[in-house]
């Protein structure tokens, strides 16, 4: 007896929900980066919890059970699962046409994750003649696509490794290659384009590409890239673990290191400020006796680590209590950029810039200082200044019908968002002004102190607040301060926050995105 047409049409709509399912599920995965320490941190957040109780883990499974247990005797086998699935498949309609459905970026591993576990769902369904085992496998399906990820883990792990010995001996070949490495908090990617640039004038030059700062992710980079004719490696290093900025430099060997800051950036993973403290001091302890360490001493905890360090040590700062051989002085916002007076031993100067931020002369600073270590005269360096231009993650104007988005998304930490809100502030108050932000994120039991604190920035600044995660609204909202009448509204919903940025376009205002949206609005505002 042959195979019902029914059942074709169950299995195809089985077979779509498990690779949205899937999809979904690997979205998550990829976005905490496979490891398991992001996405415990993730499911402590509200966001994570609306996730656990949300449809694809609470709510189905619930759906299921009831189902099943009003159903099973009632209905064949073959209309059960025709009845659930089905209605399973209304919910992803329904995501589709809200634009709200989640995917991965398409990688191997994503492919293998997604692809074997269809597979394995399309086999049951040919040679598993039990309905309940089958409703489990519906039900369990983030369980599934967890136990894959983390059997996929162990010969990534070895990839890593084979991936990590081989760039090390790579870059040890290029024997005229300097490295500097740039780690800390926050700024480093600033800090890291700035620098590019500097040195570009005079040197030929790589480094590493956008976000990549992981230790596979420098290791990949050596290794597709020839370094032949090259000068200068510029390596940013990121970590959230102790050990993980140690690994990259027992791989590249910088002798100039730059340390931006250290801040309660990721102290939901690290768990503590000493922890953050030891991982991003890893490499300014991994130079050379006649290597350089550059640091920002108006940073408490960089003050401490430069205390254990056997390399030289040049430092810059704008509080003279500290005394900083490099001072910066008279930061200010001006209609195009910044200006800044800067002075050491030898010199005194005042620059201005077409940079927007305040905060990144404390990212141009260490590069000019880095590029002076690296062989480059003062005049050389000062004519490179002259011409920087924004790097990936600055701060940009992007114009957006009659209003003006001041684009910050790349940035999540205190300083980041208090130098944005200096930035709006310089626009007329005839402008209505508008902050539209997730928060900041990683910051552990820090997090509400840090929001509450933003939130009275943003009255002081902003006529209207827009919050876009839960886990933020309400320090950002108990910061507000009454007086000033800061409108605060709540868009949890991506579409409805598309809507509300639309009306917006044709409006006399500006906009301040801080910290990324949701891909429908950023593709809206061309961000």
């Amino acid at each position: 007896m042959g195979i019902p047409f029914l059942a074709y049409i169950v299995g195809g709509l089985w077979i779509i929900s498990a690779v949205f399912d899937y999809a979904y599920f690997t979205y998550f995965a990829q976005l905490k980066e496979y490891r398991i320490d992001r996405f415990r941190d993730f499911l402590s957040t509200q966001a994570g919890k609306d996730e656990l109780f949300g449809y694809r883990i609470l709510w189905r499974s619930l759906l299921v059970v009831v189902l099943y247990t009003l159903l099973h005797g009632m209905l064949s086998n073959l209309f059960l699962l025709g009845t659930i699935i089905s209605i399973d498949i209304l919910t992803k309609v329904y995501c589709v046409l809200r634009k709200s459905i989640r995917r991965p970026v398409v990688t191997a591993k994503t492919l293998v994750i997604i692809g074997s576990l269809v597979v394995f769902e399309i086999l049951l369904l040919f040679f598993l003649p039990y309905i309940n085992i089958i409703l489990l496998i519906l039900i369990f399906r983030w369980f599934f696509t967890g136990v894959v990820v983390v059997l996929l883990s162990i010969p990534s792990s070895l990839t890593k490794k084979i991936y990590i010995i081989a760039a090390t001996k790579k870059i040890a070949s290029y024997k005229k290659l300097r490295v500097i490495g740039i780690t800390g908090s926050y700024g480093k990617s600033s800090t890291k384009e700035f620098l590019s640039q500097i040195l570009a004038s005079k040197y030929t030059i790589k480094k590493t590409p956008k976000n990549i700062n992981t230790e596979i992710g420098v290791a990949k980079h050596i290794l597709s890239t020839n370094f032949s004719n090259d000068d200068v490696y510029v390596v940013e290093m990121g970590a959230y673990r102790i050990k993980e900025i140690q690994n990259i430099c027992d791989m590249v060997h910088p002798t100039i290191g730059i340390l931006t800051a250290i801040a309660p950036q990721h102290l939901s993973l690290f768990g503590s400020m000493e922890n953050i403290a030891q991982a991003k001091q890893e490499l300014l302890l991994s130079l050379p006796k006649d290597g350089w360490a550059i640091t920002n001493v108006d940073n408490e905890y960089c003050r401490q680590v430069i205390k254990n360090l056997s390399c030289h040590v040049r430092t810059f700062g704008s509080d003279e209590d500290y005394k900083p051989d490099v001072l910066i002085t008279d930061i200010e916002n001006t209609k195009t950029g910044i200006s800044y007076t800067v002075s050491d031993e030898y010199m005194r100067m005042t620059v201005s810039l077409n940079i927007l931020g305040k905060h990144n002369t404390f990212n141009i600073i260490p590069a000019a200082i880095a590029a002076k270590k690296i062989g480059m005269t003062d005049e050389e360096i000062n004519t490179a200044v002259e011409k920087l231009t924004p790097g990936h993650g600055s701060i940009t104007f992007v114009p957006y019908g009659k209003a003006v988005i001041i684009n910050d998304s790349y940035n999540s930490n205190p300083e980041g968002f208090k130098a944005a809100l200096d930035l709006l502030n310089t626009f007329p108050s005839t402008k209505r002004r508008i902050v539209i932000t997730r928060g900041m994120r990683e910051l552990g039991d820090l997090s509400d102190q840090l929001h509450e604190q933003i939130g009275g920035e943003i009255s002081f600044v902003a006529d209207e607040l827009v919050i876009t995660e839960k886990d933020v609204a309400p320090p950002l909202t108990q910061g507000i301060v009454s007086k000033f009448h800061t409108d605060i509204k709540h868009m949890y919903s991506p579409q409805e926050l598309l809507e509300y940025v639309q009306s917006l376009k044709d409006s006399d205002v500006v906009i301040l995105i801080e910290n990324r949206l949701h891909t429908m609005v950023t593709k809206e505002l061309g961000i």
